[in-house]
């Protein structure tokens, strides 16, 4: 997988030109080995690093095992929740994807409190204890996505489109923040490096 990883890496910095949007990075977890690919905006190039800002959100398009994923992620070091965000490309109408959507990663354990109940309230409990703490995790996630169809379906937009507008929704206009990103060639080539194919979404 560490390969997997360097080789998306040197791709990218041998293939990647000036002026290109979208850009191809991997990510490998040092304890468990899981290798995370991404395809993303950038707002300027150090290298072949990609470089992004807090406070700002980009849109991303993730594969992880064989499972693709698109929406948007926070950037820079220090990340904020994204919350629910809608998503239009060119003229179509628009993608509402929610935190509820967002995959669950690992979630921390939850200290027990049904100690001397009855099997089924404790049961109940763990259940809405559990349920509660992934609610938490995914609002407080630094990026909402979405997989399966609706992703495959948002993604072959984006590849016969060229734009891509996006704002996270707040519970007032105030609140929402907006961009705009060009799809142009570097999103199917940077998707190519990381192990999607265009043409078999």
């Amino acid at each position: 997988m560490k390969g997997i990883a360097i080789l998306v890496f040197a791709a990218a910095m041998l293939s990647g030109c000036a002026g290109s949007v979208w850009k191809a990075t991997g990510t490998t977890d040092e304890f468990t080995d899981k290798t995370t690919m991404m395809v993303t905006t950038e707002n300027y190039t150090a290298g072949s690093s990609i470089i992004t800002s807090s406070l700002k959100f980009y849109p991303v398009v993730r594969k992880e095992g064989g499972e693709i994923y698109v929406g948007l992620m926070s950037g820079g070091r220090f990340k904020i929740p994204v919350g629910t965000v809608q998503i239009r490309i060119d003229q179509n109408e628009a993608w509402t994807i929610t935190p509820q959507e967002t995959p669950v990663g690992l979630i921390p354990a939850s200290p027990e409190l049904t100690l001397g109940l009855p099997a089924e309230q404790a049961e109940l409990i763990k259940k809405t204890q559990a349920q509660a703490m992934e609610n938490v995790y995914k609002m407080m996630s630094p990026y909402t996505v979405t997989g399966g169809d609706k992703a495959k379906s948002i993604l072959r937009q984006m590849l016969a489109a060229r734009v891509l507008k996006f704002r996270t929704v707040g519970f007032n206009q105030a609140g929402s923040t907006t961009g705009e990103v060009v799809l142009d060639d570097s999103l199917a080539q940077s998707l190519k490096l990381i192990g999607i194919d265009p043409n078999a979404l």
